[in-house]
Formats: structure tokens, C-alpha cells, sequence
């Protein structure tokens, strides 16, 4: 009889661990042209047309170290699902996902393409709202994110970035005899430094790569884009914030004038700014935290505590999730 509840009480801390906060691996989602891993977060009782969102981890980290960033907290709390796809050292040795070569940003191919079959797959396994599914990520997977938000508008209604760039800020080619595609990794690599170091384009030519490379002839509106990034981040510089602002303010035909400004948090460390449509929507927002490094920040220890502190998940006493969050309005 002890050895039995000896036994219940083992699976019943192992069910109460996996309730708190674990995700899981999706099998067969799709063809995965991009060979990529899939895993979900499903909290306990979400309604019926709940969002969904889709985080991408950065260079280095994988789908599980990046799901302690703070969102599964809220959506057991807002009731959302979420998406955490896995890059593989297959396709990019420092699992960066490949947001500088066309075969994986371009519409209907590679690992853009993987991730809207997770999407598709979510769909057909749940009752999520089409209207409000939701894309946001750190560094690579924040450049990758503008690349989708250009390349799939008609999918997502808003995108978010920590320390990401333009879309289509580097592009590459695969030539017939790179077999393997070292040359085009290679090459790729030259031309993505160029674009995290910062590249200084009119808004006219960022919002054209996004109209011409993007969904091409798409005619509807595009998504919104909450903007983040560290002042004393040495990895991505900080000038791709506002190369970003010039690009999706001019996709949505609006000024680079902010119609609101304030500077937030802690000894006021935080400078915000929005850029809103003629009726008041904001459609694109910015934040930058002043002595930030490279990566996404979180609150410890405060009223919106969020997130485990980890190599570039960095506790700027902000939560980035909490504010995108509702920024895409996933409280309501």
C-alpha cells in the first residue's frame, strides 16, 4: 500500500510539473520544407476563437530555454496558445534561423513555410480566432519575424521584435552547384554582419523590399509591429530600431513623426513611442531601454514579474511579453 502511494504521489508531482509550464513536441504538421521542430503550449480551459502566438528563440537557444522568456505565465492567465519552433543545426550551425537567404523567407518555401504549417496544424487541432494570431522573437528570430509579417501578411495581424531588423535586409540565392549550401551560409553570414551592424536605407527602399519580396500585390493591411531594443546592446545595433520604424511606418503610408511619447519604468530607463493611423490605432510602437544589452527583457520581483533570468533573457525590471501582449490585446 506505501509503495502505491508512494507511486501516485510521484506521478502527481510529475503531472503538476508538466502543468506548470511545460511545452510539448508536435509530430507531422506538415511537409516542413525548412526541417524544422515544433512544440506547443496549450493552457487548461482556453474558449473557443483564443489566439495564438508564435515565439521564435534567438541564435544559440532552443524552443524550451526560450519559452521561460514569460509567455506561457500569461496565457494561462489571458488563455492563448503558443507556438515555439526549433531551428536545427542542420540548417544553420548556431541554430540562427536563416532570415538572410531566400529559400527560407520567401512565400510558400523553407522555414517561414514550416511555421505556417504549425500554424495550419494548430487550426485543424483547436479553435483559434485567424484573426488574431501573433509573431514575435529575439535577434535572429526577431529579424526572421519582419521577414514573415512581410511575406505572410494575409496570416498574421501583428508581429513584435527584441533586437531584430528590416525585412529583407540581406538576401541570398542558392546556386545549382552549392550543393550542400555552404556557399550560400557563407555569404549569407557577410551579408546579415552588414545588416546587424546597420545599414542606412530611405523608408521609401525598406518599405519597397517589403512590397516586392514580401507577399507580392497584396492589397489588404498589414499587421502591427511593437518594436524592442537595448541601448548597450554590442550584438544588434541599436540604429535597426529606427531603420525598422522607417520600414513598417512606411508599409502602413503613415509619418515618422511619434503621436506619442514617454519615457517609463524604473528611474524612467525606458523610452516609448507610438505611431498611430489617422483614427487612432497604433500601428507601429517602440521601446528602448536605456544599458540594455542583447536580448529580451523580463521583471523580476515586481508587480508584473515575468520570465526566468538566462543568458540573453535579461531582467530590465520591464516584462516585453506583458507590454506586446497588450500592445496586440490578448487581455481581452
Amino acid at each position: 500500500m506505501k509503495l502505491i502511494l508512494s507511486i501516485l504521489s510521484i506521478l502527481s508531482l510529475s503531472l503538476a510539473f508538466a502543468y506548470a509550464g511545460t511545452i510539448t513536441p508536435v509530430q507531422n504538421f506538415g511537409s516542413n520544407p525548412g526541417r524544422i521542430k515544433m512544440y506547443k503550449y496549450v493552457p487548461d480551459n482556453v474558449p473557443a476563437n483564443a489566439p495564438l502566438v508564435v515565439s521564435l528563440h534567438s541564435c544559440l537557444q532552443s524552443a524550451e530555454t526560450y519559452s521561460n522568456v514569460g509567455w506561457k505565465k500569461l496565457a494561462d492567465k489571458w488563455k492563448f496558445y503558443i507556438i515555439f519552433p526549433e531551428q536545427n543545426t542542420g540548417n544553420n550551425p548556431y541554430k540562427c534561423w536563416n532570415w538572410f537567404q531566400s529559400d527560407d523567407t520567401q512565400r510558400g518555401r523553407g522555414e517561414i513555410k514550416s511555421i505556417i504549417e504549425m500554424i495550419d496544424k494548430m487550426k485543424a487541432d483547436y479553435s483559434i480566432d485567424d484573426s488574431r494570431i501573433y509573431i514575435e522573437g529575439l535577434s535572429a528570430g526577431g529579424w526572421m519575424v519582419t521577414v514573415i509579417l512581410a511575406s505572410y501578411p494575409d496570416v498574421f495581424a501583428g508581429g513584435a521584435t527584441n533586437a531584430g531588423g528590416p525585412a529583407f535586409c540581406a538576401s541570398t540565392e542558392k546556386y545549382f552547384w552549392d550543393f550542400w549550401g555552404w556557399w550560400e551560409l557563407y555569404t549569407g553570414s557577410l551579408r546579415s554582419k552588414r545588416c546587424i551592424h546597420g545599414t542606412d536605407r530611405s523608408p521609401d527602399e525598406w518599405g519597397d523590399l517589403v512590397r516586392s519580396k514580401g507577399y507580392n500585390g497584396y492589397s489588404g493591411s498589414w499587421p502591427t509591429i511593437s518594436i524592442w531594443q537595448g541601448s548597450a546592446d554590442k550584438t544588434v545595433n541599436k540604429i535597426n530600431q529606427q531603420e525598422l520604424v522607417e520600414q513598417w511606418t512606411n508599409v502602413h503610408g503613415i509619418d515618422l513623426i511619434p503621436d506619442r511619447e514617454e519615457k517609463i519604468g524604473p528611474n524612467s530607463r525606458v523610452i516609448h513611442k507610438e505611431y498611430h493611423a489617422k483614427e487612432g490605432k497604433i500601428l507601429v510602437e517602440t521601446y528602448l531601454i536605456s544599458g540594455m544589452k542583447h536580448g529580451t527583457p523580463i521583471a523580476i520581483d515586481s508587480e508584473y514579474s515575468c520570465g526566468e533570468e538566462s543568458e540573453y533573457i535579461l531582467n530590465e525590471s520591464i516584462c516585453a511579453v506583458r507590454q506586446i501582449g497588450l500592445f496586440w490585446g490578448l487581455d481581452k
